[in-house]
């Protein structure tokens, strides 16, 4: 899959169809764009093109109150590659681009610099000036500047209606189940396993430390867990959050990866999250943690092997 961050390298392309959106989080309604988007391609004999922004508009213009990103942008672009999409457009969201109109940015970017033939759009996207643009706003320029628009959605899976937002709620609640359900996956973390306190380590639980770039993360408690490398994936149990039994200052990540002893130390992985089993607690002395901790190993394991 090709990466493009300056549309002035793009050069001549076949039929081009342009899938427009944040797509935080991938989930399934930008999956369902995205499928869209690529099935128009092929029929054209084309190229499907997902058109997204770094950083996301609202991380520029409210960073204050923007909501946290479900994936970090190295992640965001991996999902995006899994789609079976031809090429990912990464636009830098500056100030400049804040205040194009939805007709300025249609006509000079998708239409000017793509050519786009088709835009396909998920059914609540916003996009232009003060989030002016809007799905009929799309279909209204398409028909005026002669490009074929598709409206997608509303998704839903099980009655509920898939959106970032939804993702964002189950995930604050530490409901992993209900977040792979609308997600279509499990959520996952992304970042480098960094060197720690190794409290794990002597009460018989070493553990990677994940230097998490992932906003996104659930509340505190202990998970069960999955570790997914280069050469595939592997169960764990994760705790988040302040280890009370030691009385740290710092929030951390730190997963026991099962029958594993390979030195993950600055690598990148990922880390999916399939279920929370507990909230985190204090424990009297460390050997009550340990005996905890082989307990919620028991557990965390039957849950794996079911996933």
């Amino acid at each position: 899959m090709e990466i493009i961050q300056d549309l002035a390298l793009i050069g001549l392309r076949a039929s081009p169809v342009v899938a427009l959106g944040n797509f935080d989080g991938v989930h399934l309604g930008h999956r369902a764009i995205l499928s869209t988007a690529i099935d128009h391609a092929r029929a054209l004999r084309g190229t499907a093109f997902a058109l997204t922004f770094e950083p996301l508009p609202a991380k520029f213009l409210f960073p204050g109150r923007a909501p946290r990103m479900i994936n970090a942008p190295f992640d965001k672009i991996e999902l995006l590659r899994s789609s079976g999409i031809d090429a990912v457009i990464v636009l830098e969201f500056t100030r400049e681009l804040s205040v194009v109109g939805p007709r300025e940015f249609v006509r000079d970017c998708l239409i000017g610099k793509i050519g786009a033939r088709a835009v396909v759009v998920g059914h609540s996207v916003n996009f232009g000036h003060k989030r002016a643009g809007n799905a009929s706003v799309m279909v209204e320029l398409g028909r005026e500047l002669g490009f074929e628009t598709t409206v997608v959605g509303p998704v839903k899976v099980e009655g509920e209606e898939v959106s970032s937002t939804r993702v964002r709620e189950l995930i604050s609640q530490g409901d992993m189940r209900g977040a792979a359900r609308v997600l279509g996956r499990h959520h996952f973390l992304g970042g480098v396993v960094a060197h720690g306190r190794e409290r794990g380590r002597k009460i018989g639980f070493p553990t990677a430390n994940l230097a998490a770039e992932t906003e996104c993360i659930p509340p505190d408690g202990v998970y069960a867990a999955r570790v997914v490398l280069a050469d595939g994936g592997f169960g764990a149990i994760t705790n988040i959050g302040m280890r009370p039994t030691f009385a740290e200052k710092d929030r951390t990540i730190e997963s026991h990866i099962f029958d594993f002893d390979r030195d993950l130390y600055g690598q990148r992985i990922k880390l999916e999250l399939i279920d929370r089993i507990r909230p985190e607690q204090k424990f009297d002395s460390a050997e009550a943690l340990a005996t905890q901790i082989a307990n919620d190993v028991r557990r965390v394991k039957e849950i794996v092997a079911a996933d």
